[in-house]
């Protein structure tokens, strides 16, 4: 029975190292899938902030209102939730080897001059 204990602890020590490979990498996906879920309700968030900001202008324009101070507020936080979606997007592009297009948020090989999806050219 000497042989096939041998034999039964080699199985068992390589399926606990494949579980915890696999166990790694279903580790990976989730993190993964949390930070493009952040980045999906960033941009949900700047595109409303916009359609404000939008709005704030043509009240002005229209109405002849001065709402200056509403506007540079409301440009302020699109600023800032730009800057916290380019961390996440740097994130998310760091585990894949690809980088972001900063116009429109897709992913981008490294190496590539121009984004696949809208044609602005990459630093």
């Amino acid at each position: 029975m000497g042989k096939f204990d041998g034999i039964l602890d080699d199985v068992i020590v390589n399926a606990k190292a494949a579980a915890s490979v696999v166990s790694k990498k279903a580790s990976d996906v989730y993190d993964s899938s949390k930070q493009k879920i952040a980045a999906a309700e960033i941009r949900a968030e700047i595109n409303a902030k916009l359609r404000e900001l939008g709005a704030l202008a043509y009240k002005s324009e229209v109405h002849e209102l001065n709402l200056s101070d509403k506007i540079k507020e409301k440009t302020a936080e699109i600023t800032e939730l730009k800057e916290n979606l380019d961390l996440i997007n740097e994130s998310i592009s760091a585990n894949k080897n690809v980088t972001y297009c900063p116009e429109c948020g897709s992913d981008v090989p490294e190496n590539s001059k121009f984004c696949n999806s809208c044609g602005a050219k990459l630093d």
